[in-house]
């Protein structure tokens, strides 16, 4: 019997696609709300779901940091324009792996991928060569770039390879004596001079594969990258945290787990994890401009910067508008669509947060939902999209003028 392959794709229409690239205005902002039940998408350091108060009312918050790692990673895959960046600390393990690919022998890679990436500018801890000391945001194509780098200059570099393979076996000693000091206190040795042995020319070809090229999110979020000579890129999206319209409500969630082989007796592993419920309302904005500016310093010629500007802003938007953070979704089904998306380009990128000062009382779905397009009414939006899904299909709000509903499926 032939067995048929599942068709695993996703199709088109699971998250349609928010375009507004076609309308005008330095920015775009996306407001939405969503309604979620008994998740915990964000917790503090004491294990609790995040939370502040807002009009005298404690309300569930998620941090703008979690929402912009899940928009990027929404946006990485789903997106049509191929060039990403990657958070890391395992640029040099990676460039490393690439040599090895390349037939270079693995105890020759390490030290000359960790030579490498310290010409280029970030350090490294010597007693973990495959590692930089902080984590660093570069383009997808920087080990390649390194690695070939390094083929065209092998043996140039030789004496330099040298010296690095040197420098990581003394650390290694050194990290192995007895009676060591160990842990993040203890003092560590690094590779900042061992850019020196690197020429020049070489050195600079090295930090432009750092550079971060057309990868539409380093573009988008910026970096900060202080080691490399114009290393830093300012973020063209602005992300707020998101909070309910209505108070909190915690549930402490109490579980525990049986064996199934014996007589119905319960483990002693009793857990109990704690959940939020209410009507989340989300707000980020992009600056047009600055993402071109960010895409235009890769160098492209302006006909590649337009493009991939406006497919990187469709991605944006769409991300923003879906995406939410994957903490517990396994066991708390937090997958939700949004009730209501408004996503319009503007003059002034306000938030509309002010709205909510005093809570809605449950069920908040509807009146945020009132409440927030007629706050929006007076914010000055120019053009752009609305979409509409009810919880039992009620009617939609009246949008500000200049905004058009579409249907909506999730």
């Amino acid at each position: 019997m032939t067995v048929t392959a599942t068709d695993l794709s996703l199709p088109e229409s699971a998250y349609p696609p928010i375009d507004l690239s076609a309308l005008p205005g330095p920015f775009v902002v996306v407001h939405s709300l969503t309604t979620l039940v008994d998740v915990c998408l964000n917790r503090d350091i004491m294990g609790l779901p995040k939370s502040t108060t807002l009009g005298g009312v404690e309300r569930m918050r998620v941090s703008a940091q979690s929402l912009t790692r899940a928009a990027r990673s929404f946006a990485r895959n789903h997106s049509q324009t191929g060039v990403h960046g990657i958070n890391t600390r395992l640029l040099p393990g990676k460039t490393a792996e690439y040599l090895r690919e390349r037939s270079i022998d693995g105890a020759d890679a390490l030290p000359a991928a960790a030579l490498i990436v310290t010409a280029a500018g970030p350090s490294i801890d010597l007693a973990h060569p495959d590692r930089t000391l902080t984590s660093i945001y570069v383009s997808s194509s920087a080990p390649a770039d390194l690695a070939e780098l390094l083929l065209d200059h092998w043996d140039e570099l030789e004496d330099a390879r040298l010296a690095m393979e040197k420098a990581i076996a003394a650390a290694a000693s050194a990290t192995a004596e007895p009676g060591r000091k160990r842990g993040r206190t203890a003092g560590k040795a690094t590779s900042r001079g061992q850019a020196d042995t690197v020429p020049a020319e070489i050195k600079s070809v090295a930090q432009q594969a750092l550079a971060p090229g057309l990868a539409a999110d380093i573009a988008l979020f910026g970096r900060m990258l202080p080691e490399l000579p114009g290393g830093n890129v300012r973020s063209a999206a602005m992300m707020a945290h998101a909070f309910t319209v209505d108070a909190k409500q915690l549930v402490t969630d109490d579980f525990v787990t049986g064996d199934e082989w014996g007589s119905g007796g319960v483990f002693s592993n009793l857990g109990e994890q704690y959940l939020n419920s209410g009507t989340l309302y989300r707000y980020a904005a992009l600056d047009r401009r600055q993402l071109r500016a960010n895409l235009a310093a890769a160098g492209a010629d302006a006909e590649t910067v337009e493009r991939t500007a406006q497919q990187t802003e469709r991605d944006w938007t769409t991300a923003v508008a879906y995406a939410l953070p994957e903490a517990r979704r396994t066991r708390t089904g937090s997958w939700a669509p949004p009730t209501l998306v408004v996503a319009a380009t503007t003059a002034a990128p306000y938030t509309a947060a002010g709205a909510f000062e005093t809570p809605i009382a449950p069920p908040a779905g509807i009146a945020a939902a009132n409440r927030l397009t007629a706050f929006l009414t007076r914010l000055g939006l120019h053009a752009g999209t609305g979409r509409w899904l009810p919880p039992a299909n009620e009617p939609a709000p009246q949008l500000p003028h200049g905004i058009t509903w579409e249907d909506q499926r999730p």
